[in-house]
C-alpha cells in the first residue's frame, strides 16, 4: 500500500504579499498619527511656554515698572545694550529680528532656558551654527519680542503698558524667512525656515503670539489676523 500524501498547511505567495501590504499600510497611518500626535504636543507646549513668558513679563514689571529691553543678538547671553550691532545675527526670526531678553532667564524669571525658545525650532536646528558667532543655530529663533510696540517701549525698556491688547509682545517668528536680512536666499539656509504651525491650508502658515493682555492667539505668520482652529 503506498504512502498517503499529507500536504502541510501554508501561505502562498499571492498571501505573503496581501499581509506584506496590509502591513506596510499600517505602518504609514501609525507614522503619520504619530507625527501628528507629537506635532499637537510641541504646539501645545509652545503655547505653554508663551504663558510662563507672560507671567514672567508681568513680574519683571512689577518689579522695575517697565518691561525688559529686547536683546540684539543671537546666543546664551544678555545683548541688549548698544555695544552689539551685528546686524543681520538677531536672536529671532532667523536672525532678522530682536529677540525675547535673555536676563529673564539670568534674573530667573524663567527657570529653564528652553523656554525661551519654539520646541519645534529646538528639534529643527539642533546643529549647524548661527549667522555669526559659530553658536548653535538655534540662537537665531528666539522667540521674537516686539522691541518697537508702545508695550515694550524699543531697546532701552518700556513704560510696561500693558492694557493695549491689540498689540503683541512675543512670538515665533514674526518676520517670514523671505522678508528677512537673508530673503534672497530663500529656501535655502539661513532663510529656509517656516512659520512653526498649522495643519491643512495652514501648514507652515501659522505661529503662535503672546498679546499685551496676556492672551496666546493663534495667527497667521507676520500678521495679526487669527487663525480659529
Amino acid at each position: 500500500m503506498g504512502a498517503v500524501s499529507v500536504r502541510r498547511p501554508g501561505f502562498t505567495l499571492i498571501e505573503l504579499l496581501i499581509v506584506v501590504a496590509i502591513i506596510s499600510i499600517l505602518a504609514v497611518i501609525g507614522l503619520y498619527n504619530f507625527r501628528l500626535a507629537s506635532e499637537r504636543a510641541m504646539k501645545s507646549a509652545d503655547m505653554a511656554n508663551l504663558r510662563v513668558i507672560g507671567t514672567a513679563l508681568v513680574m519683571y514689571r512689577a518689579d522695575y515698572n517697565r518691561l525688559p529691553p529686547a536683546d540684539r543678538e543671537a546666543g546664551p547671553f544678555m545683548s541688549h545694550d548698544r555695544s552689539f550691532t551685528a546686524v543681520g545675527n538677531g536672536p529671532a526670526a532667523g536672525g532678522s529680528w530682536d529677540g525675547l531678553p535673555w536676563l529673564l532667564y539670568e534674573y530667573r524669571y524663567i527657570q529653564d532656558w528652553h523656554q525661551l525658545f519654539t520646541k519645534k525650532y529646538l528639534k529643527l536646528y539642533p546643529g549647524g551654527t548661527t549667522i555669526m558667532g559659530g553658536r548653535p543655530r538655534f540662537h537665531n529663533f528666539r522667540y521674537a519680542y516686539n522691541s518697537s510696540a508702545m508695550a515694550s517701549g524699543g531697546p532701552a525698556g518700556g513704560d510696561g503698558n500693558l492694557e493695549m491688547g491689540n498689540v503683541w509682545l512675543v512670538r515665533n517668528l514674526y518676520v517670514s524667512a523671505k522678508d528677512g536680512f537673508y530673503g534672497s536666499l530663500y529656501p535655502n539656509a539661513p532663510a529656509d525656515f517656516k512659520y512653526p504651525w498649522g495643519e491643512g491650508q495652514w501648514e507652515g502658515k501659522a505661529e503662535h503670539a503672546l498679546y499685551a493682555d496676556m492672551t496666546v492667539r493663534t495667527v497667521e505668520g507676520g500678521k495679526n489676523h487669527e487663525i480659529r482652529n
